[in-house]
């Protein structure tokens, strides 16, 4: 179900005698800074991600800025605000989750995440950066980190906890990308295309959304420059299991020539079939990326695929021979019936057209036609009982 919303701050809270009373000694600052520190080397790397052999603009670092928005009245609890810089904001957003991804980790048993650090300068000095958070504590004192929310479970450091959690960050080398994985110039790319699949959780306030695929993948996506598209994620949000079929269509990214994650998002459409074998088979076709025969083959475009199952309710009704279905490289749908006595095809084109063939067995040439009018490609499956 939809995650709950959350305000675009950041709390973290101090205990222990030395806070009493709302008291935020000057020297306990620095962990503030450090959190500001490690957000904003999270932010190069997110940035070096995006645009592999450029190099880093050299405001990058600064337009992250954090600023004490207020402390909670009789204690040391402290809520951050992030000063947003237009041009960097996408970055910013990207590196906080991560950075609280990783605090969460290193002071709970989950697996480290990997993060796309792209040298092994860079990726040392955000792990070490990482490892002084709470470095200032004294016995009997706690800082409590709140990573998804101010009204998460904290993550609570102490002298303690940090021996567990600094022995991770500084033992485990694949924490980052090893030094033969480093993000190549030509390994991220971006390309404007749909994927069909289950949306399982929206982060409103972060505008962005969890997307499971057919074959289990879990992929993040984005669409701050679209917040119209709440409503219609919210209207299809929930367990893989029951959520219904969604086609996601923006700026999808490939790093390594994989599936990444959505950047920008344009257009959220609910795709339905009939619950039936047909609905089954066009499902599948819906789920196919571009190049699924391995080649430059193109996505099966939606209006294909409505009007293949306009045509497979008309084989049904008339109760004719069952075809074959098959998917076409250009993006569309092909009905084929083949036998002894001939063949006969209706191909539902990438743009919702049709062109129909006939060819009686011993012939050497058939007959083709084109039509965008639905009712005489049904006539023509019809003919086939006859």
């Amino acid at each position: 179900m939809e995650e709950e919303q959350t305000p675009e701050t950041k709390r973290v809270r101090l205990t222990g005698t030395r806070f009493n009373g709302g008291r935020l000694p000057v020297d306990s600052l620095v962990e503030l800074q450090k959190y500001q520190e490690v957000v904003r080397i999270a932010a190069v790397a997110e940035w070096q991600q995006e645009h592999p052999g450029e190099e880093v603009p050299a405001d990058l670092r600064s337009s992250v800025r954090l600023t004490i928005d207020h402390i909670k009245e009789g204690s040391a609890d402290v809520y951050l605000a992030f000063e947003q810089i237009d041009a960097y904001v996408h970055y910013q957003t990207e590196a906080r989750d991560a950075v609280d991804a990783i605090i969460a980790a290193a002071y709970s048993d989950a697996e480290l995440p990997t993060l796309p650090a792209l040298s092994p300068a860079l990726g040392s000095e955000l792990r070490d950066t990482v490892a002084q958070l709470g470095s200032t504590l004294k016995p009997q004192q706690a800082m409590e980190f709140y990573p998804d929310g101010p009204s998460s479970e904290p993550v609570k450091i102490t002298i303690e906890t940090r021996k567990a959690a600094v022995s991770r960050l500084t033992s485990v080398e694949d924490f980052l990308l090893p030094a033969n994985e480093i993000v190549k110039p030509s390994a991220i790319k971006k390309v404007t295309e749909s994927l069909v699949g289950r949306i399982t959780l929206i982060d409103a306030q972060k505008a962005t959304f969890k997307m499971m695929l057919a074959d289990g993948q879990l992929l993040n996506g984005r669409y701050p420059e679209h917040p119209e598209l709440l409503e219609d994620l919210r209207e299809v949000v929930n367990s893989a299991a029951e959520g219904p079929l969604t086609r996601i269509t923006g700026d999808l990214q490939y790093r390594g020539g994989k599936l990444f994650r959505f950047w920008e998002t344009n257009s959220v459409e609910r795709v339905e079939f009939d619950d039936s074998a047909w609905g089954a088979r066009l499902t599948e076709f819906a789920a196919l990326t571009s190049g699924w025969d391995g080649g430059e083959a193109s996505q099966i475009a939606s209006v294909a695929l409505e009007g293949a199952q306009m045509l497979l309710r008309a084989v049904d009704r008339a109760g004719v021979v069952l075809p074959g279905v098959f998917p076409t490289d250009e993006g569309g749908v092909l009905l084929e019936w083949a036998s002894v006595s001939g063949v006969r095809s209706v191909e539902v084109l990438e743009d919702g057209s049709f062109e129909t063939f006939a060819m009686v067995a011993g012939e050497s040439k058939g007959s083709h036609s084109a039509t965008a009018d639905l009712t005489v490609a049904v006539a023509f499956v019809e003919a086939e009982k006859a």
